[in-house]
């Protein structure tokens, strides 16, 4: 058996329905991609053997950093096993991956623990084939391995007296405090984070059941190797800062040794990436030192910024929010072969690219808005160094039609797609979907192929047939954060606004859903403007989930007449706020029917709405019309990169 770049060779002999149950077990034990089964020379095998790897130049499946595994757990928790308390304990089964790869093939001398050399009993460990840690790349004990700059219990008695400690992860540095209103807003100074809800670390599932209520589903994802943050309904409520009164908890797991080993003893913590709002997660051990906190540090490299994924159920689905650590750089079968190796850069905000090769598309993992200049920077570095481990040299590259994104400056485009588009064909090429498709992309904004700015978007395959009918907006950022300014474009209450607009100074059309919800947060005074984004539209589901009977609305594509019945509705908030939302999945199930729709796709941030999503599935299924909604990459722009590569593949056939 050998590595062969991201791959395995392996060369068996047994007679014919010995090697057929060998395989069948192999597909059972473990999650393989794809094989290819072969007849070699006949030769005489005596005994088990792993020869030294080689590179063939193929496009690997490499794997991503895995959560610490049960037995290693086990281990790391028995005082009288030899690795009792090391903080870098992993096996065959867990560890980081990703983010520690120089180089393929994944051997010891190609990751940053190659500056450790292995102890007698860890190497005799390696080189035994019945060990667990048989050529366990991160093999290491308390003798040979990494070091933490201090102890565990020093940094559990930081954090005990209301201290925020700065911890090193495998992604990057996380900031780390008490659950409780002073830690709170320290960390919300430091940050310069207003009001977003932190997420929240707990020791373990019986810790999460005390605060937040728990699906099977949701089990299933907090306790899966990729220990995401999954959102749940809340049920006992923090102190004021921690999650700002929102009706979730951003809730996870330890995903590696330090995590557990502290946890163990102070929990739950709020834990949140090391950076300032909008920049990358700080992976360099010099730069966490500006912060002025004790550090818990580590001498093991990190490679790439890694944050934590974000994931929900939404309408029984499983939906990122963020696609980042313990998925990345998992490749998805989209079932269609591309013609050339395609390079696509995403849009500027929420950041992602991904390369497609054969019918495997890699998305890498989130940045942020590019328009930070570290985000960019870390971006651009990771396109090469992504295209490099995977041995990947793109033919063809694709970018937004935007012409003032940074992400389209990279490369020179040898195809550009529109935003929504991208949007609508993500769906189409997670569920490989044939025939034609009904694809309704609701968010806040995107180039359109007019030079409008698009964001409520029905295609029926390729050709836009619906959308809000254009409202003339101010060209300025402020319109997507405030609240009042975003209403005074619809209705006119903003004198100042109303001139500017009649006189067409610095105005674009806009068909945006999201600042639609804005709007709507804001003529019903529920929120007035957004310190981060999506804050309005989150007031306004969380005002909404107060309600016991929705208020009707008119379903129209019309966002004028439809802040003018909200104007005019005698009836509660809250009773407002759910049948705005109910209104649209009406309207979206009159577009359907109009058009005949029997597959429909739903992509964009707006949709990551429970409400509206619910609402939505609800009302189609009902009427016989299969859904689906994105799954294995954020709805939300994160997403497009997976829609923008598809697309090429597609138009790369058609091409004579």
């Amino acid at each position: 058996m050998k590595n062969t770049g991201g791959n395995v060779e392996i060369i068996a002999q047994a007679e014919n329905e010995a090697l057929e149950e060998f395989i069948r077990r192999l597909i059972g034990l473990f999650n393989i991609k794809s094989f290819n089964q072969e007849i070699t020379e006949n030769k005489s095998y005596s005994q088990f053997k792993i020869i030294h790897s080689t590179n063939d130049n193929d496009i690997p499946f490499i794997t991503p950093d895995l959560a610490t595994c049960p037995n290693c757990e086990r281990e790391l928790k028995d005082e009288n096993n030899r690795r009792y308390n090391h903080p870098f304990i992993s096996c065959i089964n867990c560890g980081a991956r990703y983010t520690i790869i120089n180089t393929l093939p994944y051997d010891r001398e190609n990751i940053t623990m190659s500056v450790f050399p292995l102890c007698d009993e860890c190497q005799k460990e390696y080189t035994t084939p019945q060990d667990i840690r048989c050529h366990a790349q991160t093999i290491a004990c308390n003798d040979c391995g990494p070091a933490t700059s201090i102890t565990i219990n020093e940094a559990v008695q930081t954090l005990k007296s209301g201290e925020i400690l700065a911890i090193k992860d495998i992604g990057g540095y996380h900031l780390s405090c008490l659950c409780e209103t002073e830690c709170a807003t320290k960390l919300r100074e430091i940050k310069g984070r207003e009001t977003k809800p932190f997420a929240v670390m707990f020791k373990d599932i019986d810790e999460i059941a005390e605060y937040c209520e728990i699906s099977d589903k949701e089990r299933e994802l907090l306790l899966s190797p990729a220990r995401p943050i999954v959102l749940l309904k809340a049920k006992k409520e923090f102190p004021v800062g921690v999650c700002d009164g929102s009706d979730f908890i951003g809730a996870f797991l330890p995903c590696n040794p330090i995590q557990i080993l502290i946890l163990d003893k102070v929990s739950p913590l709020i834990m949140t990436s090391a950076n300032l709002s909008g920049e990358p997660i700080i992976i360099d051990d010099e730069e966490i030192k500006k912060f002025g906190m004790k550090i818990l540090s580590h001498n093991r490299e990190i490679l790439t910024p890694l944050d934590d994924s974000v994931v929900q159920i939404n309408a029984g689905e499983v939906q990122f929010i963020r696609r980042a650590r313990g998925y990345v750089p998992l490749a998805i079968d989209v079932g269609t072969k591309a013609k050339s190796d395609i390079l696509a850069l995403g849009g500027d905000i929420k950041s992602s690219f991904a390369i497609m090769h054969g019918n495997y598309i890699y998305p890498s993992q989130y940045f942020g808005d590019l328009e930070d200049a570290k985000c960019f920077e870390a971006y651009k570095n990771n396109i090469d160094r992504f295209c490099r481990l995977h041995s990947f040299t793109p033919e063809k590259t694709v970018c937004d039609m935007h012409p003032l994104y940074y992400s389209s400056t990279v490369a020179k485009a040898d195809y550009k797609h529109q935003h929504h588009l991208a949007h609508a064909y993500s769906v189409i090429a997670e569920h490989r979907l044939k025939g034609d498709v009904l694809s309704f992309v609701f968010d806040g904004t995107g180039y359109g192929t007019d030079g409008a700015i698009w964001g409520s978007e029905v295609f029926f395959n390729r050709e836009r047939v619906e959308h809000l009918e254009y409202t003339k907006m101010l060209a300025s950022d402020e319109v997507s954060k405030n609240a009042d300014i975003c209403l005074a474009c619809y209705d006119g209450s903003n004198p100042l606004v109303k001139s500017a607009i009649e006189h067409n100074i610095n105005t674009v059309n806009s068909s945006s859903m999201g600042r639609l919800f804005d709007a709507v947060a804001s003529v019903l005074d529920i929120c007035h403007y957004n310190t981060y984004e999506g804050e309005c539209a989150i007031a306004l589901e969380r005002t909404a989930r107060k309600a016991t009977k929705a208020f009707e609305l008119t379903p129209t594509l019309s966002p004028k007449a439809i802040i003018e019945e909200i104007k005019n509705a005698n009836a509660p908030k809250e009773e407002i706020a759910l049948g705005f939302h109910h209104m649209l999945a009406k309207l979206i199930l009159n577009i359907s029917k109009k058009h005949n729709a029997n597959q429909v796709t739903l992509s964009g941030g707006c949709f990551n709405n429970r409400i509206l999503t619910e609402r939505t599935f609800e009302l189609l299924k009902q009427n016989n019309i299969k859904v689906y909604i994105n799954n294995k990459v954020p709805s939300g722009d994160q997403g497009i990169c997976l829609g923008q590569a598809y697309l090429t593949a597609l138009d790369e056939q058609k091409e004579v």
